[in-house]
């Protein structure tokens, strides 16, 4: 093979190879820095351009950049360093003369966890369906979004990462065997708000060409209008500094230890707002800032979708992620704020506070039977909150959006339960039997870290294996043609169509994969 080096903006960049666990070896540049870090006076600021090198950099092995976050799991240490801009990209050549589709990939985890390294998620899955894979970080909680309704800090710093990311790919990534005029965004949970917020920013346009959206938009109610001023205000008062004004407060914040800023940003929520499932931040509108990204109201913003072809959807249990036990103090709860769940779900479709009752009632006969939340309807409580936080959401963005564009939109639902370790399983024991929140990532990539059990992937033959060939098929056929059924092979054997404005066309991926017609719902905005 020929010497690993590829020459990019900064300067030259060796890769190594890595062994794929479905046979095929990869090339693997890791932790190439897509902008300066955001370190001292750079705290809060937008990303700046990364300093060029001389020589060649040694990218060839994992070092596993993170942001400063909160361990998921136990002991929930404080991990990850400032100095945390950086992606990684993996192709399978860098000699070929046809130029590959290129899938960027954004991690979820709240706006607060998570990072886009190797050591997290694998290519190994995608990457023989002759795509270039990207993954990336940008800066989470505090240091990403806070928003203090000032230019000085306007919000939306980790969205500037993704789009200095995506600048990146632009000019860079055909020195990797990518196309930079194909390239799909694609990631779960807050990782998909992000990307259905790229869809609306005006200086994202024309950095990327199909996006798929998973498990998370903008007007999921636990994205929607989070980073407020107030909150971000608070956390500088849990730290020591008592002001509401904001470059004072941005000021202080740049002097205080990033692990002191990770602890206390934990807290800056009240009781009721976790139990609604707030979170500390989030996305904005930022018309206040300098280099304005969501430069509209949120509102105005999510009716401007880009023309490009989507695709969308959610799994069928998703809460199940998030139900921590079952016992009569979480069943209580889960009553007392129903009526609060109740009220932003009415916000969110826009109905009037006198149709607050009426639809507390509706919910109460459809999901409960007219009862109260118990342990003989937790399955029903699964679905309600499932279809409050992810399904009711999306459904939405995608109705309003094929009103408006010919361009193809896809939709799916992920049912199937299978034999592998997924993220959930790491977090909680499972309630209910279902597809829980981001399962289909253990069929779309090799997670190391889910696989101290058994270090294989799904073997040969085995209906999880099955499942893991359909999806990265249908995934990087959608980035190669914006099609995720160009055609029928052994794997695919059902046509996905696109939802229509007379027809909600939907796939259902379960063990089989089922073309449906969603039907009105409860909840749906029909």
């Amino acid at each position: 093979m020929c010497e690993l080096v590829v020459t990019v903006k900064q300067g030259k960049l060796r890769g190594g190879v890595v062994q794929g666990v479905l046979g095929p070896s990869y090339i693997a540049f890791h932790d190439i820095p897509f902008a300066a870090p955001p370190i001292g006076k750079l705290r809060f600021k937008d990303p700046q351009p990364p300093a060029s090198w001389t020589g060649i950099r040694d990218s060839s092995k994992c070092v596993g950049s993170v942001c400063p976050q909160i361990q998921e799991i136990p002991p929930y240490n404080i991990i990850g360093e400032e100095d945390c801009l950086y992606l990684n990209v993996f192709t399978n050549s860098i000699s070929d003369s046809t130029l590959k589709p290129v899938m960027f990939w954004i991690h979820g985890g709240a706006f607060l966890v998570g990072n886009g390294s190797y050591n997290a998620k694998r290519p190994d899955y995608l990457i023989v369906k002759d795509v270039v894979i990207v993954t990336t970080n940008y800066r989470l909680g505090a240091f990403g979004f806070l928003n203090l309704g000032h230019k000085s800090a306007p919000g939306n710093q980790g969205l500037k990462d993704l789009i200095a990311a995506l600048q990146w790919v632009k000019e860079n990534i055909a020195n990797f065997g990518g196309d930079p005029n194909n390239v799909t965004i694609f990631g779960p949970s807050a990782g998909g708000a992000l990307i259905h917020a790229l869809t609306v920013s005006p200086p994202a346009q024309g950095l990327f060409h199909k996006a798929v959206i998973q498990s998370g938009v903008l007007t999921s109610p636990w994205a929607y209008n989070q980073s407020l001023p107030e909150r971000c205000f608070k956390l500088a008062t849990l730290l020591g500094k008592e002001s509401t004004d904001p470059v004072e407060v941005v000021e202080f914040l740049r002097t205080i230890d990033a692990k002191d800023i990770v602890k206390a940003q934990s807290n800056i929520l009240s009781e009721t707002e976790v139990n609604i499932f707030c979170l500390p931040f989030a996305l904005n509108s930022d018309s206040v800032a300098e280099y304005s990204v969501l430069p509209q109201p949120m509102d105005t913003l999510i009716s401007m979708i880009a023309d490009i072809p989507i695709m969308m959807g959610h799994t069928s249990h998703e809460y199940i992620m998030f139900m921590k036990d079952k016992s009569e103090e979480t069943i209580q709860s889960c009553n007392q704020y129903l009526p609060l769940k109740i009220k932003i779900l009415a916000a969110m479709k826009k109905l009037g506070p006198a149709k607050n009752e009426e639809l507390m009632q509706t919910i109460k006969n459809h999901y409960f039977g007219g009862q109260p939340i118990t342990l003989d309807n937790i399955l029903a409580l699964v679905r309600f909150t499932s279809d409050y936080m992810f399904g009711i959401p999306s459904i939405m963005v995608m109705e309003d959006r094929v009103k408006k564009t010919s361009t193809p939109c896809y939709y799916y639902r992920f049912s199937y339960v299978g034999n592998q370790e997924t993220h959930t399983d790491l977090l909680v024991d499972r309630v209910v039997t279902g597809a829980s929140h981001v399962d289909e990532l253990s069929y779309l990539f090799y997670s190391t870290y889910l696989k101290i059990k058994d270090l294989e992937p799904p073997a040969d033959g085995t209906q999880d294996r099955v499942i893991m060939e359909r999806l990265t098929r249908m995934w990087t056929n959608f980035a190669k043609t914006g099609n995720p059924t160009p055609h029928h092979d052994d794997y695919i054997k059902t046509t996905w169509k696109p939802v229509t404005k007379d027809k909600f066309n939907y796939l259902e991926i379960g063990a089989e994969s089922e073309l449906q017609i969603m039907e009105p719902h409860v909840l749906n905005t029909k």
